[in-house]
């Protein structure tokens, strides 16, 4: 069927006459005398295209077919009369009589093709016209629903205090206002390991299937994480047909385990005021008529339809309300936390700083926490009077959290360095002897060049064998240097024969593309693969041991309530021997408080144990047992606390050992 306007008339009629000329421009319909009645079947089959039907009056003056017309929106008459002496008075009777409702306007039959031109094109606009007036009040009006039902929403939203409740709302709405027939909720969640997301609820009008919550990671490879990672909306008409290049697709384990079918498919994120994205809605199967139940593929075929972007809209706007709503009972609900969470975000951003060591303070925490408990117990020695209550428990938590907190203020490259060379500097410096391979590879080709050129054949061939062969001896000697380099680079104690070896490389030099001597390794490289044991320069390891004033001026800088006021004093302390060997501050025996003295014992045995450190291998908890015996012989650690320590297993109650 065509999609021009289009215009009906009775054939041999005057109208066919004035609709002639316009063919090019409408699809021109006549109609068989003897076949009046079809052009009410006709107009079902034009699917609503706009249509102008040229009416030839009666003797009476009346439209012809005119009755089949009336009502018909897209539909417009007009009344040809004839061109006679007679004509002014039937037009007259036309336009006066009961019909005149019905025609749009009235021409002669002889009327001039401009003037028949121009009133058929005031017909179809007055069409359009009429059409765009009646979609604009049902516009209004749809925006004027939605809107009240966004406002009841949010007034219900912010009644419901109850988080698992407001959770089921906050879906049972959005689907409501989608007509959306199934749909899932996810939260972002935040704990020592990152962000991941958990399923919280499903609902389903057409299916009850049974559920429980889980974890998932934040990742693109699901539509879930793809929208909480980026934000973005995500809206499919058919969720098995996602086109590629995402990296996601359609899980379809809901729909083969419950027999279910998924169609058309919309994820949104929910927003808060800062544009963060505190949770995914996903919503299933948008209907055309909300109270249908898809009970086989053939309901989802009849009624499940693509989300409109309108629904998109209203489904966003919707989800920042949740968003709010939700932040806000969290909020609520978290209050009386909110130390314990700066706390947590304070280590977090401890471990960011310093990936390496991830879970370190934590893990210092709780063995400090567990050893105090453990002194509480203690019936003999010298500690059997000593007794922690909760509130200092409490500060000797938040002093063992934040103990490290200083390195925040340690250059990053510092503070990550697990070798002795940074890593630039070792990509520098490899590449500096890929040029003296090459370079010496060059060499070696232009001098038997040379070589050929200034002898005769025999000569030249013995000679450029011999310069072959100390070419080769050159190059296995480079590799031997580079590879030490490497070597060497470890943080591995460095013995007294690989000084001598880093000298001899260090006094071997090559000429750089300007022509220029330069030696093997520069003096700040010597300086820093001559690190007799670790890592860590002097001034590095000075730069590292700052932490603990960066961690005391930090925490002092908090107003701590009086029960947890001595954070900073004990915090500061945790690098201090009894013997004043320690740093910063060279503090000994009782000029360290005693809970420092428990995390100072944690705090090495974490450091030994621990499996994270990419410069250290973890040592069993034997051997860390013994070099903390060590320690307590060297009057560097309390005897008594090593004692409980040890005797109690504190390591156990903990957590199960990390190195065996």
């Amino acid at each position: 069927m065509s999609g021009k306007k289009q215009i009906w008339y009775l054939e041999g009629s005057a109208a066919e006459k004035l609709a002639a000329p316009l063919r090019t421009r409408y699809d021109l319909r006549p109609v068989s005398q003897n076949k009046k009645g079809a052009l009410r079947g006709a107009e079902a089959t034009g699917n609503g295209v706009p249509t102008v039907w040229l009416a030839d009056m009666k003797a009476s003056g009346k439209v012809l077919q005119a009755r089949a017309r009336e009502g018909r929106s897209k539909y417009r008459i007009i009344g040809i009369f004839p061109a006679n002496g007679n004509s002014s008075a039937k037009a007259r009777r036309a336009r006066s009589s009961n019909d005149r409702s019905s025609v749009f306007a009235f021409l002669p039959s002889n009327a001039p093709r401009n003037i028949v031109e121009k009133t058929l094109e005031a017909a179809f606009e007055n069409i359009d016209l009429v059409e765009r007036d009646r979609a604009g009040r049902r516009t209004v009006k749809t925006w004027e629903r939605e809107r009240e039902e966004l406002n009841e929403i949010g007034v219900a939203l912010s009644s419901q205090r109850e988080i698992g409740a407001l959770l089921t709302l906050i879906l049972s709405k959005t689907r409501e206002i989608t007509a959306a027939d199934a749909g899932s909720l996810y939260l972002v969640e935040q704990d020592s390991q990152g962000q991941h997301l958990r399923f919280m609820l499903t609902q389903n009008d057409s299916l009850e299937f049974p559920y429980q919550e889980f974890v998932l990671p934040m990742a693109e490879n699901s539509m879930a994480g793809y929208t909480a990672l980026r934000g973005e909306v995500l809206n499919f008409p058919d969720a098995y047909k996602i086109p590629a290049g995402h990296p996601f697709r359609f899980n379809n384990s809901y729909d083969r385990d419950s027999g279910y079918h998924t169609r058309s498919l919309l994820t949104l994120p929910m927003r808060n005021a800062k544009g963060e994205v505190l949770g995914v809605l996903q919503l299933i199967n948008c209907k055309r008529n909300r109270a249908a139940r898809l009970l086989s593929a053939k309901d989802v075929a009849k009624y499940v339809q693509p989300f409109r972007e309108r629904s998109v809209r209203l489904a966003l706007s919707l989800a920042s309300q949740a968003a709010v709503a939700y932040e806000n009972r969290k909020l609520y609900n978290e209050i009386e936390t909110l130390l314990e969470g700066f706390v947590s975000a304070a280590v977090t951003a401890i471990e960011q700083r310093d990936p390496t060591t991830s879970g370190h303070s934590l893990r210092v925490s709780a063995y400090t926490q567990s050893l105090a408990a453990a002194v509480n117990a203690t019936s003999s020695g010298p500690y059997a009077g000593t007794f922690f209550d909760a509130e200092q428990l409490k500060e000797i938590r938040y002093a063992a959290l934040l103990h490290d907190f200083g390195k925040v203020g340690v250059r990053e490259e510092v503070l990550v360095k697990a070798k002795k060379l940074y890593p630039l500097q070792l990509d520098v410096l490899r590449q500096r002897f890929d040029y003296i391979r090459k370079e010496t590879e060059a060499g070696n080709v232009r001098r038997k060049l040379q070589v050929y050129l200034e002898h005769d054949r025999g000569d030249a061939l013995s000679e450029i064998a011999r310069l072959s062969e100390d070419f080769d001896q050159r190059l296995k000697r480079i590799e031997e240097y580079l590879q030490f380099i490497i070597e060497a680079n470890e943080p591995t104690l460095l013995e007294q024969h690989q000084f001598q070896k880093l000298r001899e490389i260090a006094q071997q030099s090559f000429l750089d593309p300007r022509g220029i001597e330069r030696p093997y390794l520069n003096p700040g490289e010597i300086k820093l693969l001559s690190i007799p044991k670790g890592s860590l320069d002097p001034s590095e390891r000075l730069e590292i041991e700052s932490h603990v004033i960066h961690t005391f001026n930090f925490l002092s800088q908090i107003p701590w309530t009086k029960s947890l006021q001595k954070v900073p004093e004990i915090a500061r302390a945790h690098h201090e021997k009894l013997n004043g060997t320690g740093y910063p501050y060279k503090l000994r025996g009782d000029q360290i408080p005693l809970p420092t003295k428990m995390m100072t014992i944690c705090d090495i045995f974490d450091a030994l144990t621990a499996s994270d450190r990419p410069y250290k291998r973890a040592v069993p908890i034997p051997r860390a047992l013994s070099i903390l015996e060590d320690c307590v012989r060297a009057s560097e650690l309390d005897p008594d606390l090593f004692r409980v320590f040890h005797e109690e297993k504190i390591y156990e109650r903990v957590m199960p050992p990390t190195a065996e």
